[in-house]
């Protein structure tokens, strides 16, 4: 787990980083935590990398808390968000950015462990997860969330439930970061998941996902029907 504190006070930016890691050692967890003194350093460091945990203090330099929290959302950045902060009205924008907690200073080691562990028992965080690298951002992506990959050219086009995404890599790579029994080659260049897959017939198979109503239609390979029958039965049974 990788956990980002943007806090312009060094002191209890420090204190903050000691705790979250006091609680790693306790919990047995491996836990990376960088510290951003403003908003700007935090925005330029998601070029190269991806925080599960945001720890942010609303008043601080240049951009405030809640600016930073809006176009991480706006970003599509699904970072858990836990505001830090000695003032008490800024309550209602951390429902606005669907921040996880709203901690008031001065914050103690108790409320930091208890934050940390209501956001280690949501099951995302614990979910099976890539990372893609777009050439424009890094995207934290839960495997659950993809739909299909596909190859076009040497581009991989991930078709998910937050849209789709290209990056230079080949099928076999992406295969070997995915949970295994979940997805299923179906075609020539075409990978899809098992859990979204809804109907399979000779030529081709549906894709849905009730919960955005997304649907597709792709082509099934007759050479690999048989495969994917399959592993398609095997994967309900399990």
């Amino acid at each position: 787990m990788k956990i980002a504190v943007c806090e312009d006070q060094k002191e209890e930016a420090d204190w903050l980083c000691t705790a979250i890691r006091s609680w790693a050692a306790d919990k047995k967890l491996p836990v990376d935590v960088v510290s951003f003194g403003d908003a700007a350093s935090f925005l330029f460091s998601l070029d190269d990398n991806v925080y599960d945990v945001l720890f942010l203090d609303i008043k601080m330099p240049g951009e405030d808390g809640v600016t930073l929290a809006k176009r991480l959302r706006n970003m599509n950045n699904n970072v858990f968000i836990v505001f830090v902060t000695g003032e008490k009205e800024y309550v209602m924008e951390g429902y606005e950015v669907d921040a996880v907690n709203y901690l008031l200073k001065p914050v103690d080691t108790g409320q930091v462990g208890k934050c940390l562990d209501r956001i280690y028992g949501k099951t995302d965080i614990q979910q099976p997860y890539i990372i893609l690298d777009t050439g424009e951002k890094m995207l934290k992506l839960l495997q659950k969330e993809i739909y299909k990959i596909e190859v076009f050219s040497h581009k991989l086009v991930y078709t998910t439930e937050r849209g789709e995404f290209e990056v230079y890599s080949s099928l076999k790579e992406a295969e070997k970061e995915l949970q295994e029994g979940y997805f299923i080659i179906c075609h020539r260049g075409v990978l899809v998941n098992l859990m979204h897959v809804v109907t399979i017939g000779k030529n081709s198979l549906m894709l849905a996902d009730g919960n955005t109503g997304f649907h597709m239609e792709v082509p099934v390979s007759r050479r690999l029907y048989n495969r994917v029958n399959e592993a398609f039965i095997k994967f309900y049974r399990n």
